[in-house]
């Protein structure tokens, strides 16, 4: 009989109903357009993701007149929602003695409350870096960037887990590398670019828990 110990989540898209916490940020300081141009850097090559970093927050900062408080940019990740669902899935995750992790290529201060909520045992994102006065520093700590293998591949050492007794639910190409990983690849959502790397598909947070059921009585 298969034995899941490791259900492994994306969170921007996932677990929240934000798409993305960068694209969020990026849309309340109506600096879409600068960061579109910063993207295509990224995806040229011509950027390394700490540079991509240190333009978008450089944006965040430019438009709040050169100071930006740790505080301000909670409470505007504070608006993001997280989904209903996920605290009843991490319930039940936990009640069947399963971990929960996160990986995100988001932000540290949005993951971190998700991570609360949901309990989970294992956390990683991108940091934000705030001088001594907890104002913004442009750049910040590419913790994850948009490589997922790497954290997952530390949880595995830690708990002494395999690849195939985890599941990872993601819904975008960021979590292909993660998902090539893990016995179980699970596409959230309707990205196209997944359909061949996933071996399952959900809908809806709440499908995890029979998804698991099913599985381990293959």
């Amino acid at each position: 009989m298969k034995k899941i110990k490791l259900v492994v989540f994306d969170v921007d898209g996932v677990l929240t109903k934000e798409k993305s916490s960068w694209e969020f940020i990026h849309k309340y300081f109506n600096v879409e357009d600068k960061a579109k141009i910063y993207f295509k850097k990224f995806q040229n090559g011509e950027i390394n993701y700490l540079e991509w970093m240190k333009l978008d927050t450089s944006l965040w900062i430019e438009k709040n007149n050169g100071k930006l408080k740790r505080e301000k940019l909670i409470e505007i990740l504070n608006k993001i929602e997280i989904r209903p669902e996920a605290k009843e899935v991490s319930y039940c995750l936990h009640k069947n003695k399963k971990l929960i992790a996160l990986i995100s290529g988001g932000i540290d201060l949005l993951v971190s409350r998700v991570s609360e909520i949901v309990g989970a045992d294992y956390w990683f994102s991108n940091e934000l870096e705030f001088d001594k006065y907890g104002y913004l520093i442009p750049g910040g700590y590419p913790l994850v960037g948009t490589n997922k293998e790497k954290p997952l591949k530390m949880i595995f050492l830690s708990e002494g887990i395999s690849s195939e007794e985890t599941i990872y639910v993601g819904d975008s190409i960021w979590d292909i590398s993660a998902m090539k990983n893990v016995g179980y690849p699970v596409q959230f959502g309707d990205d196209n670019l997944l359909s061949n790397v996933a071996k399952y598909k959900i809908n809806n947070l709440k499908e995890i828990c029979d998804l698991i059921y099913k599985i381990e009585r293959l």
